[in-house]
C-alpha cells in the first residue's frame, strides 16, 4: 500500500510541513492536520542556534541532553516510516512524543520565564484551534457505537447453533457481526483473492480453507436501499456468483438465501443519507446463502476479458509498475460500459471502455484521466508520465482534483 508513501525527495522532505495542512490523504484518511512537527523544526533551529552561541560565550545550554537525544530519534524515525508506508497508524508513539518534545524545545528558547510560557500556551491554543475547525469527530467509523450490542444484527438460533464456513466478498468485511455466529465458524474474506489460477502462498491457505470438508457459506450485504422482499433479486445474484466463480464456487440455491436484517445496516444506511424517504420499509441486513464447490455454469463462462484490454492492463503495468503494480491482488471484471481493473495496493483503477478509450483514476480525484484510445496506448510511441498523478502528486496545496 502506496497511499501515503512519498513520490518524491521533495515530498519526503517537506512531510513534516504537510501534516500541517488541512487536507484529508495525507498522513491519515481523514483530515486531521498537526502544527506540532512545524513547531519542532522552527523551536529546534531556535534551540540549536542558541546552543551554538551559548557555547562560544561560555554561558548556559538550555537544550537539555535528552530533548536533543528525543529530537534526534523523532526525526531520524521519519525515515524507515516514510519509506515503508507513511501511515499516521503506525507513527503513533512519535505523535505521542511530539507533545513533549514541543514543551522541550520551548524551554530552551533564549528567553524569559514568561515569554516561553506564552509560547507554550500558543502552541496549545493553536492546535486546539486546529482541531475543532478540522472536526475530526466521527469522521472515521463507519457507525457511532451508543447503547447495545456494538452491530445490532437478527441471526436466528439455528444458524448460530451450526458452525460453519462464512466467505464474506466486499472490501468491509464486516467481521464485527462474527461473534453473534457459531464460535468455532470460520471466516475467510476474498474480495482481494484473484482465484484459483493464483498459487501465492496466501490464495493456496485460502484455497484450502475454502476446500476443507464442512458447511460453506456466503455473508453479504443487502444493496443499498435496502430489500424490499424476502429473495436475493437474479441480477444480485448473478453479480455475486460472478465474484465467486473466480473461487470456483457458486450460490447453491437461492430459496435457501436468508436474509438477516440489521439494526448496524439499518443505522449505517442513514449514516450515510442513503435511505429515501420513501424507502422506509426497505429491510436492511445481510444474505447468508449455501454455497456448491463449484462455479454456477454461466459464470463460468461468461465473456472473457477482451486480449486488447489485456494487453492495456499489461503495457500500463510495465510502464508503470509502481502505480499499476504487476500481480496486484485485484483481478480484471466486466462492467456495463466496458472492463475495468483495480489495484487497491496503488488506489487506482484502470477502465477500457467499449468505445475503445481508456482512462485511469486515483481514488482520491475527482474525475479520471483519459490516456487515449487502445490502438494509441498499445503503439510503440505512447508514452505516460507516471509520477504526475491527478488527485495524489505534489505536497497537499499543490494536489489537483
Amino acid at each position: 500500500m502506496i497511499r501515503f508513501v512519498p513520490d518524491t525527495w521533495r515530498d519526503a522532505i517537506m512531510r513534516p510541513l504537510a501534516m500541517a495542512s488541512p487536507d484529508g490523504a495525507v498522513y491519515v484518511e481523514i483530515i486531521a492536520p498537526d502544527f506540532r512537527f512545524v513547531f519542532i523544526l522552527v523551536l529546534a533551529v531556535v534551540g540549536l542556534v542558541a546552543a551554538v552561541v551559548a557555547a562560544r560565550r561560555r554561558h548556559e545550554n538550555r537544550l537539555a541532553a535528552p530533548t536533543t537525544v528525543l529530537l534526534a530519534l523523532t526525526l531520524a524515525a521519519f525515515v524507515p516510516w516514510l519509506a515503508s508506508t507513511g501511515n499516521g497508524r503506525y507513527f503513533i508513539a512519535f505523535l505521542l512524543v511530539a507533545g513533549p518534545l514541543s514543551i522541550g524545545l520551548a524551554h530552551a528558547v533564549p528567553a524569559s520565564r514568561r515569554f516561553r510560557l506564552t509560547l507554550v500556551l500558543a502552541m496549545v491554543v493553536w492546535q486546539g484551534y486546529l482541531i475543532q475547525a478540522a472536526e475530526p469527530w466521527r469522521t472515521w467509523g463507519h457507525l457511532a457505537w451508543g447503547d447495545g450490542p456494538a452491530f445490532p444484527i437478527e441471526v436466528p438460533a439455528d444458524l448460530a447453533a451450526q458452525p460453519a464456513t462464512y466467505v464474506t466478498l466486499s472490501s468491509i468485511s464486516y467481521s464485527i457481526v462474527a461473534p453473534r455466529f457459531h464460535p468455532a465458524s470460520r471466516w475467510i474474506n476474498i474480495s482481494t483473492q484473484r482465484g484459483l489460477a493464483d498459487k501465492s502462498a496466501d490464495s493456496l491457505r485460502a484455497q484450502a480453507l475454502i476446500a476443507a470438508p464442512g458447511v460453506l457459506k456466503v455473508l453479504f450485504p443487502t444493496v443499498p436501499g435496502g430489500q424490499d422482499g424476502d429473495r436475493v433479486g437474479a441480477a444480485l445474484a448473478q453479480a455475486i456468483d460472478g465474484l465467486l466463480a473466480r473461487q470456483g464456487l457458486s450460490i447453491e440455491n437461492l430459496a435457501q438465501c436468508r436474509l438477516l436484517p440489521s439494526g448496524g445496516m439499518a443505522a449505517l444506511a442513514v449514516h450515510k443519507k442513503r435511505e429515501a424517504a420513501g424507502a422506509a420499509r426497505a429491510v436492511h441486513g445481510f444474505w447468508v446463502c449455501p454455497l456448491a464447490r463449484h462455479a454456477n455454469t454461466t459464470a463460468a463462462e461468461a465473456t472473457p476479458i477482451p486480449p486488447r484490454s489485456q494487453e492495456v492492463f499489461a503495457k500500463l503495468e510495465r510502464m508503470c509498475p509502481r502505480i499499476f503494480p504487476p500481480g496486484d491482488a485485484a483481478a480484471s471484471l466486466h462492467i456495463p460500459a466496458g472492463v475495468v481493473r483495480a489495484y487497491p495496493g496503488s488506489d487506482f483503477r484502470v477502465y477500457v471502455l467499449n468505445d475503445e478509450r481508456v482512462w485511469y483514476k486515483y481514488f482520491r480525484a475527482l474525475n479520471p484521466v483519459q490516456l487515449g484510445t487502445i490502438d494509441a496506448v498499445l503503439a510503440d510511441k505512447f508514452s505516460m508520465d507516471c509520477e504526475r498523478i491527478r488527485g495524489r502528486t505534489g505536497l497537499p496545496w499543490e494536489r489537483e482534483i
